[in-house]
């Protein structure tokens, strides 16, 4: 039978590897069913834990000081998930209040991962920056992830959850500035095709060009999306991994 401070250890690795999984992007997806993503934290925790020198605790003497150990754990697996999939959701989030702009937004459809409603020009933005995430090897650099803080945090060691609050919340304001970004450059070609429009149609009253407002709108923000959209996803996928490989 194998000893409790082993199965201890294991155990707060498995709850570490859990929070991850819950809220990193890519192997958070609704789309992987449950029984994989549990066999998946169960492998991978087979791998950190022995790569980590197989952690051992001792038993707590109180159940509360083992909820405490648990909590811990949860929190720094959350944190990291929660900081990269922000960044990675800004080219989304940017994109659908573009594609709003454009006059596309009462079109939107319902996201399968996410459950939340989104626009075409969300989807597609959130899309690209997905698979340039994974180009980029997200997932893997999740699980490295894992065993170097396992190596530099163990298992029962401090945590310091106030600094992990904050580096959440500078997550969120980097997130806010990287959807401005992304949703810039389509609001300025929208704009600018409603600008000339609007001049054509004081120098040209008699052509009626005002019907014409929603389809130049989407020719010059359709336009700003081929040229900018790449690297808008490029820069948000690079967010995205850099949170894990800085950890």
């Amino acid at each position: 039978m194998l000893p409790l401070p082993l199965i201890l250890g294991f155990f707060l690795v498995l709850t570490r590897i859990s929070g991850l999984l819950a809220t990193a992007p890519v192997l958070s997806s609704r789309s992987i069913p449950v029984r994989i993503k549990v066999a998946l934290a169960v492998a991978i925790g087979v791998i950190a834990f022995t790569a980590s020198g197989t952690p051992q605790l001792p038993i707590p003497s109180d159940f509360m000081s083992l909820a405490a150990l648990v909590l811990s754990e949860l929190v720094v697996g959350v944190a990291a998930g929660l900081s990269s999939r922000l960044v990675l959701d800004a080219a989304q989030f940017g994109g659908q209040t573009a594609g709003s702009a454009m006059g596309i937004g009462f079109g939107q459809m319902i996201n399968p991962n996410s459950g939340a409603d989104s626009t075409t020009i969300g989807e597609l933005y959130g899309a690209l920056a997905l698979a340039v995430a994974l180009g980029l090897g997200i997932h893997t650099e999740a699980i490295a992830w894992i065993v170097r803080s396992l190596k530099e945090v163990p298992p029962g060691g401090t945590v310091d959850v106030m600094s992990l609050s904050s580096a959440v919340i500078r997550q969120i304001i980097f997130a806010v500035t990287l959807a401005i970004r992304v949703a810039y450059p389509l609001f300025a070609a929208s704009l600018f095709g409603y600008a000339v429009l609007g001049l054509l149609g004081k120098a040209s009253p008699q052509l009626s060009l005002s019907n014409l407002g929603f389809g130049v709108s989407i020719l010059c923000g359709g336009g700003a999306l081929y040229l900018v959209a790449p690297e808008g996803a490029r820069i948000c996928a690079q967010a995205a991994l850099t949170v894990f490989s800085r950890s």
